[in-house]
């Protein structure tokens, strides 16, 4: 009886060591530094972003699993998938679609200092003239969502495509995001005005995702101040257009240091308080505003000057 008792003092003893020993070598993390994607309009093994049109007409960010890793080749893949009636096109989820007019070929390409020199067929002016503004976004936000892609430069039969076919508006030798996209007008006057653009969650019956629109107004405030007043504003003439962030979340003050920019907000901004929680589609929807809007590399979240959680932008795309 006596040595049994000595036995299971011993066994007990090894079993208190081995647990001291692997809580010592596998520690637990509380800090928060990386943004850990977890719903269905981000899944983690499909990193690459398509804007095409969806069910409304919005020209939409999806996200896709591309076969290729060259910068070049990507963008050519992308392009099928943005060519209406491809066969990669075919593969894009229920309720979107590519704008490229159908048929439409790349005849030549050229990739020179982070520019894009695509050479399309004629066909590309085949677009109907709802969509011509939209053609021009799809292409500029697709591709220069790829890693090494600034801006693009448009050719049609070797000829630039300085205008466009039935608005006659001027297209610049080089476009990048500066040009807009899903425009939408609150002005008084055409002097003095801002574009912000701001990313909502949308839905439809099989995925969620995100539609960014470009806000032009006269409004002088910051582009992070705009961004927080248009996500808690609630657009509900906009169905379609969601946003999770509380009406009551208040900005209290931010700063740019270091390619970071620092955000500190009330507690409105927490889903709950007592964990310091913040919504994923929250910091999602902001993050992917600021990447649009901002030369940084990084968003910290603070609340009453506590930080909460830092994230690096190059992992939305």
């Amino acid at each position: 009886m006596f040595k049994q008792k000595i036995i299971k003092k011993i066994c007990l003893l090894l079993s208190c060591i081995l647990i001291m020993l692997i809580l010592y070598l596998f520690p637990k993390t509380d800090t928060i530094n990386t943004y850990i994607p977890k719903t269905s309009y981000n899944v983690s093994n499909i990193s690459d972003s398509l804007y095409v049109l969806d069910q409304n007409g919005y020209v939409s960010r999806i996200k896709i699993a591309l076969k290729e890793t060259n910068t070049d080749l990507k963008a050519l893949e992308m392009i099928k998938y943005l060519t209406i009636n491809e066969e990669s096109s075919k593969m894009l989820p229920e309720g979107f679609k590519g704008v490229i007019p159908e048929k439409t070929k790349v005849l030549d390409y050229k990739l020179d200092n982070n520019t894009l020199i695509i050479n399309f067929s004629k066909e590309l002016l085949n677009i109907s003239k709802q969509n011509e503004r939209k053609l021009i976004e799809s292409l500029i936000y697709s591709l220069t969502s790829i890693k090494g892609i600034d801006n693009i430069s448009i050719l049609v039969n070797n000829n630039k495509l300085d205008k466009l076919p039935y608005s006659n508006e001027k297209l610049s030798d080089k476009l990048d995001k500066t040009y807009g996209i899903n425009k939408e007008y609150d002005i008084d006057s055409i002097k003095d005005t801002t574009m912000t653009t701001v990313y909502y969650l949308s839905k439809n019956s099989s995925l969620e995702y995100y539609i960014p629109i470009s806000k032009v107004t006269n409004d002088n405030s910051s582009k992070i101040e705009i961004i927080i007043k248009e996500l808690t504003s609630s657009p509900t003439y906009e169905t379609n257009l969601m946003s999770y962030l509380n009406s009551e979340t208040t900005l209290k003050n931010y700063e740019i240091l270091d390619k970071e920019l620092s955000l500190d907000f009330n507690s409105e901004i927490l889903s709950d308080v007592t964990k310091g929680d913040i919504l994923e589609e929250v910091t999602y929807a902001i993050n992917l505003s600021v990447k649009n809007n901002y030369d940084v590399e990084y968003v910290s979240y603070n609340v009453e000057n506590k930080k909460i959680a830092t994230f690096a932008l190059k992992d939305l795309e």
